[in-house]
């Protein structure tokens, strides 16, 4: 790993950290955001019984978790923020899945080889934070038995803008995270070449949310 990556990945944990306990509160008091009750939707009319789950980026949990208390069998996460982590472990606690769940910590893509394939792999805003889109892609589509799911900026003025004017103030102020905006049609097309088939497809304001079966 060179000194830029170590830098990046620093830089992530730090910002994700600092803003696990919000999540947290939030998943408490409203519980899944309107994207991710459409990624459950999604990834639910293909069968969650017995299925299990590898959720890259997986926040503080409240979507794998979600989905093993509707039958799915074994979820992993695994995300580079160690307070995001932290959070997905009380939650899994307060929960009673302890037993049902396993977390890694770190960068998915440098760590690949310690991640487990599952039936069902979740990406949920995960693809705008990696500048190597492509590895992403590959390693991730790889690890996926059944069910490939993610969200991404919804393309639309309004949010390209915003998400253009973080860039550049963050690109300006070094911010020591920031997102990316990537050719989203080129993605799903990457996606399909490795074997997947779209099956859902919904949207917010903000973001796109699609899911495929192998």
């Amino acid at each position: 790993m060179n000194c830029c990556q170590t830098q990046s990945l620093s830089g992530t944990d730090k910002f994700f950290t600092k803003q696990s306990d919000r999540y947290l509160k939030q998943f408490r008091k409203k519980g899944l955001a309107k994207e991710q009750r459409m990624l459950l939707e999604g990834i639910s009319s293909l069968g969650l019984e017995g299925k299990s789950i590898l959720e890259i980026g997986c926040g503080v949990g409240g979507l794998h978790l979600t989905m093993l208390k509707q039958d799915a069998s074994f979820a992993t996460g695994i995300d580079i923020s160690e307070g995001m982590l932290n959070g997905a472990k009380r939650l899994c606690h307060e929960l009673g899945l302890e037993q049902k769940a396993t977390y890694l910590r770190g960068d998915f893509v440098q760590r690949n080889a310690m991640v487990p394939q599952a039936d069902i792999v979740v990406l949920d805003k995960v693809v705008c934070c990696y500048e190597n889109i492509s590895d992403l892609l590959k390693k991730s589509t790889d690890k996926s038995k059944q069910v490939y799911a993610f969200t991404y900026p919804n393309p639309n003025i309004v949010v390209h803008i915003s998400f253009k004017g973080l860039i550049l103030l963050g690109t300006l102020f070094k911010w020591v995270f920031r997102p990316y905006w990537h050719d989203w049609e080129e993605i799903i097309r990457e996606v399909e070449k490795q074997g997947f088939k779209q099956t859902y497809k919904n949207s917010t304001l903000m973001w796109q949310v699609r899911v495929f079966e192998r």
